[in-house]
């Protein structure tokens, strides 16, 4: 998938060593739960997941490069949650922040999902999360409002910020 901008695509085993560069950033590490010292096994266990992901069609994990380079500067991840809606999670490593580039593989990822059927998309961030936040609201998600504890981060339970988007909201 492209906008001319961005491209998604599927992971690959010569993603390995920017992939678990991206694990081990120090602001990935902060708002999700990547091992503390990222491995080969890391990376293997992550496309076992992608190919059950894909094969079931309850979870789509793309790279976001930018041309004309096919690096992977972040992912994007969509999984199937209760009633056929999907929660989408999204990651930079310092080569993909500041650009745009994320906002703009968020919305290329939602739109394919409501062309495919899909009715209601969230995002879950962290309150302390700004920069997610702040993506969040440039893609045209709306906030909903706070779930008391409803995430695990860092093997404790935490507040999330839900944010919706539906398919005829302006984006």
């Amino acid at each position: 998938m492209t906008d001319g901008v961005v491209t998604l695509r599927r992971m690959r085993e010569s993603d390995r060593a920017v992939v678990l560069s991206t694990f081990a950033d120090p602001v990935v590490r902060r708002w999700l739960n990547m091992p503390a010292e990222p491995e080969d096994s890391d990376f293997d266990s992550v496309l076992r997941v992608i190919d059950r992901g894909f094969a079931s069609g309850d979870r789509y994990d793309y790279c976001v490069t930018a041309p004309p380079d096919d690096v992977s500067l972040g992912a994007v991840i969509a999984s199937r949650r209760h009633r056929d809606n999907y929660e989408l999670a999204y990651l930079a490593g310092a080569a993909g922040r500041g650009r745009g580039l994320m906002t703009r593989a968020v919305r290329l990822l939602c739109d394919w999902l409501f062309e495919e059927g899909v009715g209601r998309i969230e995002i879950r961030t962290h309150p302390d999360n700004d920069a997610s936040q702040r993506l969040a609201a440039r893609a045209g998600f709306q906030r909903e409002g706070l779930e008391r504890r409803s995430i695990w981060l860092h093997n404790e339970r935490q507040d999330a910020v839900l944010w919706s988007l539906l398919p005829d909201d302006p984006r």
